[in-house]
């Protein structure tokens, strides 16, 4: 990679204002479930399929005909991207049993972590630009050591970089607030490039969703919490 090369968002106001994300970066998108990560995630990857980019997606625990049928609410009908080789679908749990596997995700295990790897790696060879995780909760913590999260966290910001790899993380925040889960929080805090963090907040007597660039690298940002909307193209900056 060479000069610092930026990605839309897709998110109309928000690219007014930085620009883009860094090719390449680390991003976690952290807040409370329900609000708005998830849209947001899939807004940044319908828009690099509309540029022409090959992006991926880990949905961890949920079925990917539930993501299809997601995306598809936004008018993003995404089935003919996977056929075409330009979506690819991943599964970071394994799979349970008697429900069918989907022919298009390929399933392994965060336990799995030479797996992990050279799946990445097969995602770099087919040219994979954006990629995104989750929606995962801290409690996923309970389930790793930290010397298993520190792998695959650095690893993660390794082969985002060298690769040229745009990495959205989505973790929905949880009250469990034990010194050991704290201590993967930090390192997930961290080592990652850009952090959003999102809220629902009361304004006015009326509850709207905001985002706030708590943490950007090597891009001009605002602090101030941003409210935006999702209505039915996605997400949208209020007030930009």
């Amino acid at each position: 990679m060479g000069a610092l090369e930026l990605q839309s968002t897709g998110v109309a106001g928000l690219d007014r204002l930085i620009g883009g994300v860094p090719r390449g970066s680390r991003n976690l998108l952290y807040g409370p479930p329900g609000t708005g990560k998830t849209v947001f995630a899939m807004q940044f990857l319908w828009t690099g399929l509309q540029n022409g980019e090959t992006v991926a997606y880990d949905v961890f625990d949920r079925p990917w005909e539930h993501m299809r049928r997601y995306f598809e609410s936004f008018g993003w009908a995404v089935r003919p991207f996977e056929e075409r080789g330009r979506l690819l679908p991943i599964q970071a749990f394994e799979h349970f049993d008697p429900y069918p596997r989907d022919p298009a995700v390929e399933y392994f295990s965060l336990d799995d972590f030479e797996t992990m790897r050279a799946i990445d790696r097969r995602l770099s060879a087919a040219g994979v630009t954006r990629f995104v995780a989750g929606d995962n909760t801290e409690h996923v913590f309970e389930t790793l050591s930290e010397e298993r999260w520190r792998e695959v966290e650095t690893w993660t910001v390794n082969w985002a970089f060298f690769d040229g790899v745009t990495n959205f993380d989505l973790m929905s925040e949880a009250a469990d607030g034990s010194p050991r889960v704290r201590r993967m929080i930090d390192l997930t805090f961290g080592l990652a490039h850009n952090v959003f963090r999102f809220r629902v907040a009361e304004r006015g007597g009326r509850l709207r969703r905001e985002l706030r660039i708590e943490k950007m690298e090597g891009l001009a940002h605002p602090l101030d919490w941003l409210p935006f909307e999702i209505g039915p193209e996605g997400v949208r900056l209020l007030d930009a």
